[in-house]
């Protein structure tokens, strides 16, 4: 059989006329060819007697036979021609004569041919020719050729006919009028001994005008047979195409002479399933498949002629579905399908549906209703099916079937083009259900499916069994290998695939008790609830609450955290994960130091260094490989620490914050805000870079504040009263694993007050200075550097604390105040809550400019001083040198000292608290020396020297109180010119013999730093009385000198009642200006006899300091008891 095809779409003819012309014509050809057969069958007859003695021999008859015979039949069927080749009469054994006609051909009366036959062979029934009736029993046909085809509307029709038919002689006969003219043919009395009627060899052609193809098979059968009232008709064909298969078929046909009513049924095998389906509604859905097809199909046609239910049976074999050869075919191995058609009812009721593939193998059963039928072909079908249990593993996307609990699917399907639409797929699976809606097209360009579904719940285990290795395996395997546990609940799913493109997956769903590893060696999340969702190949997962057990610190929530992969098509793709955490601040501490990251581990830091809260967001990128580096994770964190409290941060000390911020990122980490250290504010921040940073070097900036609190805080252990105002301070902190923190403290004293009394220094809160320290935070912490540059003060040093942190040593190199202090400095402590002892080596003290000072109020916190300076000096060109002094600062400056003055005449004294400054009481056993050394007289001898020191109001000036005793003035040129003045020869050979002797020196001075204002002075002996006030300007050494000269004093002192101490009745007023060197000497003689007390008119009036003489100071003698004295003094002279 051959497959062509055909445009003939034939509709039914609307005119009526030549319907029934073409009907008449028909049962014409019907009736005269059963006349042909009965006339064959009296010719039979009449030949037969002349064949007896010949039995079995087939004759050939003669020319002139053939002629009449022929002209005979065609004479019986008017309007057709009969023509044959050959005829033989043969008498069987059984006396049953046979007629044969070769070559048969029969034309219409225009000679049109019609039909064709190679062989027509009749045999004459025994039974009525007996009683005198001939009647054929039998009839072959050879070679015909039957037309079967099926208009557009479904009806099917059939004639006999040949290859040289024309095509335009009629409609051939519906099978239902066929039947019933073969019937009407049987019912006649010629035929009523015909009890079969065969047909082999014939040639079949099928046009189907709905399919628009047509086949031609050759080879086939048809055999009629009539028992009783009961006819059957059977027939086969067998069908060779372009496939490797042959295709089969076999139809009956059973029923009651007469009758409409009857039974049919067509079995075939191997029949393609794109041929089958055009031929019945209830077929139509084997379209798509391409597949052998074997089976049967069995109806009724009821007395209407109207078609009956249709009971099918379909054993598909192994194929495939594709309904377009662009679609990617669905094979499977073969499949089963009962049914029963109600073409009334319109409905398909599949008592079995099954199929065994390499995607699985199921049973169903349901029903179809088929809708459009109004041109007599569905336009789709809509089913609902019941699957059993389902095994399946599609285009083996499993390492082993999947087993199913069963499924119902409410369907339809439109066969062309094919679109099944799936209303409701719920799959029953271990307790839960599956729910699936949507639509697969077979489109001309490929598979066009758009899939969507919700499944109440599901356990990771067998989502992961259920999901394809080969389907978005980036997502599949970090939940494979990720996910410990987790209860699915919610779950969305879509499923997406277009012509040319991969299978699209999205997938959403919730979770509950979540425990996953969402970065490799941290710590899972346990607890976890949330949701997650895959789509365009983005997978994430978030928590709306989860857990984190860190290693220290306890639980971290990462409510709000999520888990991102950006694109699931890549192997070994980057992932992020977006964290949100709460915790204490030592669980996220651990956490950042767990691998790969070690924060902290690298900072030589503990997860434990401080108490307190911790919220952080942020995220981390990195791959997702199987060996992750550190620096393969790229991360930017930021959060708050609240209510922190450390006690490691700071080497014995709390430091504590309300508030802390925290930034951390793949370069760098840093912590900061404002905090207390103790009692101390603090802002600043710990910055960390990260990477490359094999030291794990960090750094801590800030501001610190410096005051009162911060000394008493850090154990700096300055007098109370040292600090006032607060000030800042830059500070910086420097770590290095395995080395001690360094440090760098910088600060402008804005704001600030500092005063020191003992310097008599002090730095308003107004004023700005400059102050550096740098050291080392080590096991004990040092101060490598100070410097200190504020409102004259400079020094520069270093600090060594003790074990505890408490202040142990100080050593400047040089503290500088103004322009009087420059010397080297040493601070020792002396414990907690002591003023620090003080020691300097070397330098020098400028006294004209400032003073070592005490409060004086006996309150002080003051200390120990040791001094030894290389130089005080005093006055211009008055200083100690080797200057030694044991001082107390506590209540004041006080304690002895000794030294050189101007490096010559040793002198010792006593450093006494006054008025918040410091007096001196000098003593020397060679007054002589020392005012020599002070270039005041250099002549003079021996005596002991006496002086007090008291400060003046003004700065660096003293109020000197002064007492010699027995001392001898030798070869003085100043004194010997006075002598020689007033004519005194006696004693100016004194002078320059032995010497003048005093036995007392007195005097009253102010000592600024530019003068010696004498304000009462006297020498007193038994030669000579002497008076003096005045000024000495210390740096051009010249003086202006007056005074009252008495000689022979021990007499004349009697007289002078009245008169200045040094003074006697008889005296003459001089002056003395110029250089002590080669003074001017002036004498007035007059005054020798003016009394002592009239003796003021020749003189000036004596210097005066504030207005006024200076108050006698305790110890210091006065006018009476310097008379007193005088007889004393005689007596030591003799």
């Amino acid at each position: 059989m051959s497959t062509t095809t055909t445009s003939e779409t034939r509709a039914p003819q609307d005119p009526a006329q030549p319907e029934r012309k073409s009907a008449r014509r028909g049962r014409r050809v019907l009736w005269h060819l059963g006349h042909v057969c009965f006339g064959c069958s009296v010719l039979v007859l009449v030949v037969a007697g002349a064949l007896t003695l010949v039995l079995g021999v087939g004759l050939s008859a003669p020319a002139w036979l053939k002629e009449r015979v022929a002209r005979g039949i065609s004479d019986g069927l008017p309007g057709y021609v009969l023509r044959f080749d050959d005829m033989s009469l043969t008498l069987e054994r059984n006396l049953v004569p046979r007629l044969a006609l070769r070559g048969v051909a029969i034309a219409g009366a225009d000679g049109g041919p019609l039909a064709k036959l190679s062989a027509l062979e009749v045999t004459v029934a025994p039974g009525p020719l007996l009683q005198g009736e001939v009647q054929p029993a039998t009839v072959r046909l050879e070679g015909g050729q039957l037309l079967l085809r099926r208009r557009a509307d479904g009806d099917l029709s059939l004639a006999l006919t040949g290859p040289d038919a024309a095509q335009d002689t009629g409609e051939p006969q519906s099978v239902a009028s066929l039947t019933q003219q073969i019937g009407a043919v049987l019912a006649r009395p010629e035929f009523s001994a015909l009890r079969e009627v065969t047909a082999d060899n014939l040639s079949l052609r099928y046009e189907d005008a709905r399919a628009g193809r047509a086949w031609t098979a050759d080879g086939g059968q048809v055999r009629l047979t009539r028992e009783g009232a009961l006819m059957g008709l059977r027939g086969n064909v067998t069908v060779l195409g372009a496939r490797d298969y042959a295709t089969t078929l076999e139809v009956s046909y059973g029923g009651l002479i007469g009758q409409v009513a009857a039974e049919f049924s067509v079995k075939f095998e191997d029949m393609p399933a794109g041929d089958i389906a055009g031929q019945s509604p209830a077929l139509a859905w084997l379209g798509a498949l391409d597949a052998p097809i074997s089976g049967a199909l069995r109806a009724r046609v009821d007395t209407e002629g109207g078609l009956g239910p249709l009971n099918a049976t379909l054993q598909i074999g192994a194929g495939a579905l594709q309904p377009t050869p662009a679609t990617e075919p669905i094979t499977f191995r073969s499949a089963r399908s009962y049914f029963t058609y109600d073409p009334g009812a319109q409905e398909i009721v599949f008592s079995e549906l099954s199929v065994d593939s390499a995607w699985g193998s199921a049973q169903a059963e349901g029903t179809a209703r088929l809708v459009g039928m109004e041109a007599g072909w569905p336009r789709e079908l809509q089913a609902q099916i019941r699957v059993g249990e389902i095994i399946a593993n599609p285009a083996d996307v499993y390492p082993a079937p999947v087993t199913f609990e069963g499924a119902t699917m409410d369907l339809r399907l439109q066969p062309d083009p094919f679109v099944l639409s799936i209303g409701a797929f719920r799959l029953r699976d271990q307790g839960q259900q599956l729910t699936l809606h949507g639509e697969v097209l077979g489109r001309d360009d490929g598979w066009d499916l758009a899939l969507d579904g919700a499944l109440d719940g599901l356990a990771p285990d067998r989502l992961l069994a259920l999901w394809p290795e080969a389907m978005q395996p980036k997502a599949r395997t970090w939940i494979e290998k990720n996910v410990r546990h987790a209860d699915l609940s919610n779950i969305q799913l879509a499923i997406r695939a277009v012509p040319g493109g991969k299978p699209d997956l999205a997938l959403e769903f919730d979770y509950e008790n979540l425990e996953t590893v969402y970065v490799r060696d941290v710590p899972p999340i346990t607890g976890g609830a949330g949701h997650a969702s895959i789509f365009d190949n983005w997978f994430v997962i978030h928590a709306e609450r989860g857990q984190v057990m860190a290693a220290q610190g306890g639980r971290i929530d990462i409510s709000g955290t999520s888990f991102v992969i950006p694109d699931l098509r890549l192997k070994e793709g980057p992932a992020r994960a977006h964290l949100r955490t709460e915790s204490t601040i030592t669980a996220a501490l651990s956490l950042l130091d767990s691998p790969p990251f070690r924060f902290l581990e690298k900072a030589g830091q503990a997860v434990t260094l401080a108490d307190g809260r911790a919220r952080l967001e942020g995220r981390l990128d990195f791959m997702l490989t199987e060996r992750l580096r550190p620096d393969e994770v790229a991360f930017d964190v930021a959060g708050e620490l609240h209510d922190v409290r450390s006690e490691t941060l700071v080497k014995g000390r709390v430091l504590a914050a309300e508030r802390l911020t925290v930034e951390a990122s793949k370069d760098h980490i840093r912590i900061g805000g404002r905090a207390r250290v103790g009692a101390v504010p603090v802002t600043g921040a710990w910055d960390m870079a990260l990477g490359r940073n094999p030291q794990g070097e960090s750094r801590v900036r800030g501001q610190i504040e410096i005051s009162e609190r911060f000394a008493d805080e850090f154990g700096i252990g300055l007098p109370p009263g040292s600090l006032s105002g607060a000030g800042q301070a830059d500070i910086e902190i420097g770590f290095a694993k395995g080395q001690p923190p360094e440090f760098a403290l910088s600060s402008d004293l804005a704001g600030l007050g500092l005063r020191i009394p003992q310097l008599d220094w002090a730095l308003s809160q107004a004023a700005t200075g400059r102050l550096d320290v740098a050291g080392t935070l080590g096991e004990p912490p040092e101060i490598e550097s100070i410097g200190l540059r504020a409102a004259g003060l400079t020094a520069q040093g270093s600090v060594r604390l003790n074990s505890q942190g408490a202040f142990e040593r100080a050593d400047f190199s040089n503290v500088a105040v103004a322009d009087w202090l420059s010397a080297p400095v040493t601070l020792i402590g002396r414990g907690p809550g002591q003023t620090p002892r003080i020691e300097v080596r070397g330098g020098t003290v400028d006294l004209r400019r400032a003073s070592l000072g005490g409060s004086g109020d006996g309150h002080s916190g003051g200390g120990p001083v040791d001094l030894r300076l290389e130089r005080l000096q005093i006055s211009e060109g008055m200083a100690l040198t080797e200057f030694r002094a044991t001082l107390d600062t506590a209540g004041g400056t006080s304690g002895p000292f000794e030294g050189r003055l101007n490096g010559i005449t040793p002198v010792t004294g006593q450093v006494i608290p006054m008025d918040g400054r410091s007096a001196f009481h000098i003593k020397s056993e060679d007054a002589g020396g020392l005012l020599g050394a002070a270039g005041l007289l250099q002549q003079a001898r021996n005596g002991k020297l006496d002086l007090m020191l008291t400060p003046a109001p003004e700065p660096g000036s003293y109020d000197g109180v002064l007492g010699i005793d027995q001392i001898r003035v030798k070869d003085a040129p100043v004194l010997a010119a006075l002598l020689n003045t007033i004519s005194v020869v006696g004693l100016v050979e004194q002078l320059y013999g032995n010497g003048l002797h005093f036995g007392r020196v007195d005097a009253r001075f102010r000592l600024t730093p530019e003068r010696l204002i004498l304000l009462e002075g006297s020498a007193v002996g038994a030669s000579v009385g002497i008076s003096m006030d005045g000024y000495y300007h210390l740096a051009s050494k010249a003086m202006d000198m007056q005074g009252v000269i008495s000689p022979v004093y021990v007499l004349n002192v009697i007289g002078g009642v009245f008169a200045r101490p040094g003074e006697g009745l008889i005296g003459f007023n001089y002056t003395l200006r110029g250089p002590t060197s080669d003074p001017v000497v002036g004498v007035n003689p007059l005054s020798a006899i003016t009394p002592g007390f009239l003796r003021e008119v020749f003189r000036r009036p004596a210097p005066t300091v504030d207005g006024r003489r200076p108050a006698a100071v305790s110890g210091q003698s006065g006018p009476d008891e310097t008379r007193d004295r005088s007889f004393d003094y005689q007596r030591q002279d003799r």
